[in-house]
């Protein structure tokens, strides 16, 4: 392996944190508002579509629902914000509909009249966000069949943990401090798992995975070549956003032959068509219900409301995990950013998922000062593409180096020509998997201020065979 070594600037971190924000004042005394989707009609048999279509929300606690503020949103369209004042009662149903006549709308008994939505009679989905704009749940298909009703197949994982997160300090061990740990490097790879995202970070005796690539099966052999294919613990898995590439690896954590433990698991919980993603998510909620594994939503990642989750390794390196614009335009925008620093702060990168331009100005509005967005190291957002990088961001995040994880052969002209053209202005070297292959990233754990990336091949500022200009340039 070839070894290149960066001088780093000690960097001083402070932490903050939040849930998906279902606490509601009721009659003056707080109480959970348990309020879910519980079924869609999108392809209705008997009316046409634009009178027809209706969604029903149900609430499953015991008190009184307000629902002012929030929204209901779907794949393309305007979204409809639900009137002031609307309500639920305790274990009550609000329907919204195209149509409230009941010679209109197929006989739906009906309060709500539903506008700036339009259901898909094929893949969509819908999604409840609250006042705050987080999602309180969300319904997904691939197809509606004439009459059917879409309802949810499962039930909504809970956060309800053994150890909860103080909600003074929005902060999370991973277990017991291990001084042994403590001196051993902090490390950070970047799995080659072609066209996606797999970041394995390991500090002391803590495991943290950032996504798993688009191939579960590739993803295990890469777990077994590291020895980490059997009976291993994985304190954090974070899912950055809803999208294939990034989560379909993560299954493999899930089969049931492998024994594997995930403490803490992470995402936004957006709507998704994709079947895939529902085995998943049930993967996940099946160990909730077992008490094996803690459920957070990127929206409220600590469950106490605030924006900023600090989660610290067993060898004193902390993870800051930062919500996501809770009205992203697009599952890229909605990608949760981690910041990573080392135990002396001595070392500072952020993983920041697909995060576009409109993600870029969210985090700088809302986190330029606490985390902060300089750093040593950055992973190329949206795998080197030009719509996730810009002079602006890369000048406040002033990284010494930028690595990449994409395919050789690709479909979206990564990296982009723009993207190397801005790096080159800020005199910052890249790393890419594609060419590089795996890159591993060591911290020392003996408080010297410098750091490695080792290269499987290749060197520095390499192109690819699929790199082009886009839209963006």
């Amino acid at each position: 392996m070839r070894s290149l070594i960066f001088v780093l600037v000690a960097a001083v971190v402070t932490a903050c944190r939040h849930d998906a924000g279902q606490v509601q004042q009721v009659g003056g005394e707080a109480v959970a508002a348990r309020v879910r989707i519980g079924g869609a009609m999108p392809n209705p048999r008997d009316v046409p579509d634009e009178r027809g279509e209706w969604i029903a929300l149900r609430n499953e606690g015991d008190t009184e629902a307000s629902l002012d503020g929030w929204r209901l949103e779907s794949s393309g369209d305007a979204g409809f914000a639900l009137p002031r004042g609307t309500r639920i009662a305790g274990g009550g149903t609000l329907t919204l509909a195209r149509a409230l006549d009941r010679r209109e709308n197929g006989g739906i008994d009906a309060t709500v009249l539903l506008r700036g939505i339009t259901l898909g009679n094929r893949a969509d989905w819908v999604v409840l966000r609250d006042a705050a704009g987080r999602t309180v749940d969300s319904l997904a298909w691939s197809a509606a069949a004439p009459g059917e009703t879409i309802a949810p197949t499962t039930v909504a994982p809970t956060t309800v943990a053994p150890t909860p997160p103080s909600r003074d300090t929005g902060a999370i061990a991973t277990g017991r401090p291990d001084p042994a740990g403590a001196r051993a490097p902090l490390e950070i790879r970047l799995l080659d798992v072609g066209q996606g995202d797999a970041i394995l970070v390991r500090d002391g005796e803590s495991l943290v995975l950032i996504d798993g690539g688009p191939d579960a099966e590739l993803l295990g052999r890469r777990l077994d070549a590291l020895g980490l294919g059997r009976n291993t613990t994985f304190d954090v898995v974070v899912l950055t956003h809803a999208h294939a590439d990034h989560y379909q690896g993560l299954r493999e954590l899930f089969r049931s032959n492998r024994r594997l433990t995930v403490r803490y698991f992470y995402e936004n919980g957006d709507p998704a068509p994709q079947q895939t993603l529902g085995r998943l998510r049930d993967s996940v909620r099946a160990r909730v219900r077992r008490g094996t594994l803690l459920f957070r939503d990127t929206d409220d990642p600590c469950g106490n409301g605030r924006p900023v989750c600090t989660i610290t390794m067993r060898g004193g390196a902390k993870l800051h995990i930062l919500r996501p614009d809770p009205r992203g335009g697009s599952p890229n925008d909605r990608s949760a950013a981690v910041k990573l620093v080392s135990r002396d702060s001595t070392f500072t990168m952020l993983l920041a998922g697909d995060t576009q331009q409109g993600g870029l100005r969210w985090l700088e509005t809302n986190f330029a000062r606490t985390p902060g967005l300089d750093v040593d190291l950055l992973k190329a957002n949206h795998h080197g593409s030009c719509d996730g990088v810009s002079a602006g961001f890369l000048r406040l995040a002033s990284p010494s180096a930028v690595v990449a994880s994409l395919a050789a052969r690709n479909d979206y002209g990564h990296l982009h020509t723009r993207t190397k053209e801005l790096l080159r202005a800020e005199r910052i070297p890249w790393y890419r998997t594609d060419q590089n292959g795996a890159l591993v990233i060591r911290v020392p754990g003996d408080g010297s201020a410098r750091y490695t990336i080792d290269v499987e091949r290749g060197t520095t500022n390499m192109n690819g065979p699929s790199d082009r200009g886009a839209r963006c340039d």
